[in-house]
Order: C-alpha cells, then sequence, then structure tokens
C-alpha cells in the first residue's frame, strides 16, 4: 500500500518508516537499527544469508516484492539461533506458489520490469513460483547519452531471479528448495583510447530445507544454505589487463527442534 518509487515497491525502504530503523543516506539502501552500523544487521532470505542488498549502489534492495511472502525485523534480544550480527536481524521469506491453479502477473517500471509465474507441481502437493525482473537503464542512456560525450559507451543493468519449490512429501515430511541469484553490472568503454572497465557483482543464495513432524507437539526442520558474494573490477587498455576480485562464500548446514508442551510454552 505504500507509494512506489520509480516503479518498485522496496522491502527495506519500508522497514525503515519503522521506530529504531533509519537510512544511511538519502535514497540509500543500508539501515541502522538503533545506533548500530549496516554491517550490524544480518539479513537472511529463506535462511541464507544475503551480503549485500543493495542493486544500483544503494537505491533498490535485491528482494523482489511479487515473490516476497512475508518480512520479520528483529531490533534487539534477537534469539540465540541468529548469530553473527548485533544490531539487529532481517528475515525475509520467499512465497511458495500456489497449489490450485497457475498465475502470471508482472510490472513496468520506469526503469525495470518484473514477471512472476506460480501454479501447482501438482495440485494439492507441492507448487512452484519463478519471479523474474530486469533494469534497462543501459538501454536508456544509449538514448541520452551523445556519441561525442565523454561517458558514451558507459552502461549499467541488474537483473535478479527468485525460484522457490516444495512438495509434500506426506502428511508428516515436506521439502522446500529456493533460489536466488541478482547481478549488477556497470561498464565503460572508450573507443578513442581503446580503454574498457567493468564491474560485476552479485549474490548467489540457495537453501534445502526438509521439515518432519513426529507428533503435533514436536517439530523438525533440517536446513542445508549455500550463499555466495562476488565483487569484480577489470580493467583493460591495448595489451594491458587488470583483474581484481573478491568475495565471500558459505556453506552451513543446522537441525532444530521445536516442541510445545501446552498451549503457554514453546522449547526450541
Amino acid at each position: 500500500t505504500l507509494p512506489a518509487f520509480m516503479g518498485e515497491v522496496d522491502i527495506v525502504k519500508t522497514i525503515q518508516l519503522l521506530p529504531g530503523v533509519s537510512s544511511v543516506s538519502e535514497g540509500g539502501q543500508g539501515f541502522y537499527v538503533r545506533g548500530g552500523g549496516p554491517d550490524q544487521n544480518l539479513v537472511m532470505l529463506d535462511e541464507g544469508v544475503v551480503y549485500n542488498a543493495a542493486h544500483l549502489f544503494g537505491f533498490f534492495s535485491v528482494f523482489n516484492a511479487d515473490a516476497v511472502k512475508s518480512v520479520n525485523l528483529i531490533k534487539g534480544g534477537m534469539p540465540a539461533n541468529y548469530g553473527g550480527r548485533m544490531s539487529s536481524v532481517l528475515e525475509v521469506n520467499m512465497n511458495e506458489g500456489n497449489m490450485k491453479k497457475f498465475k502470471v502477473k508482472g510490472g513496468i517500471g520506469v526503469i525495470s520490469s518484473r514477471l512472476t509465474i506460480e501454479g501447482p507441481l501438482k495440485k494439492d502437493r507441492g507448487s512452484f513460483i519463478i519471479s523474474g525482473r530486469r533494469t534497462y537503464i543501459d538501454l536508456l542512456m544509449k538514448a541520452f547519452i551523445p556519441d561525442t560525450s565523454p561517458f558514451n559507451g558507459s552502461g549499467y543493468y541488474f537483473y535478479d531471479v527468485n525460484v522457490k519449490l516444495n512438495y509434500k512429501l506426506g502428511d508428516k515430511d515436506r521439502i522446500f528448495l529456493s533460489g536466488y541469484y541478482g547481478k549488477d553490472m556497470f561498464t565503460y568503454k572508450s573507443k578513442d583510447d581503446n580503454f574498457n572497465v567493468q564491474m560485476p557483482w552479485g549474490n548467489g543464495i540457495a537453501a534445502l530445507r526438509w521439515n518432519h513432524l513426529f507428533t503435533n507437539k514436536l517439530f523438525m526442520n533440517v536446513t542445508g544454505t549455500f550463499s555466495d558474494y562476488m565483487f569484480a573490477f577489470k580493467s583493460a587498455q591495448d595489451q594491458f589487463n587488470f583483474e581484481l576480485r573478491s568475495g565471500v562464500r558459505d556453506v552451513g548446514g543446522k537441525v532444530d527442534f521445536s516442541w510445545f508442551p501446552n498451549a503457554r510454552h514453546r522449547i526450541k
């Protein structure tokens, strides 16, 4: 229900309206929570860690609103299972798709467009959702930058894809497979100097979960996650080539149990 910025409804912009949360800068994507730094916030997508939650140098988040089911922000007193950050936890869960029928929706914005397809793998047993978006800033820049400009040859675009599958193996077992891949690409080319610069960066996240219900009071969740963030700087002129790469790669697994002895207590 909030106004869209350039055709995009942004989750991170939304949480910046909450008490105790402020933006890094006007239009920026990072956020401060009660005095903590942006790097002290744990951002998760379906239990996979997101190391850079921004597109377009901070103006858009990596979360496509069409693919998001729920968002949970913990601003203090984080549970022990969210280790690794001091300030806050932003937990984002993806849509699980429609088990009844196929649906297609999309949107066209000022600088980007998006498309989402969801439907049943098997009616009332499993479902899928595929959601993607891409900017066309690179096409707009070509139209507005004259051939004589020193910035002619520059370009920027980003895209991201969300995929989620879930299937009921039985009354007590269910599996989920989530995936995300997003990439930003900035390029600059000068034909006169034979000079070329490329700056790609992006996130890749995958999560596999198995839920099992032992009894109505005992529940188990087994999760395996993979998270990969990459940044690169590439430069070339004539016969000279230079490349710098950095990144973070995580592989993790966990098993947790939830026990509800009665309506007033929960043990995890």
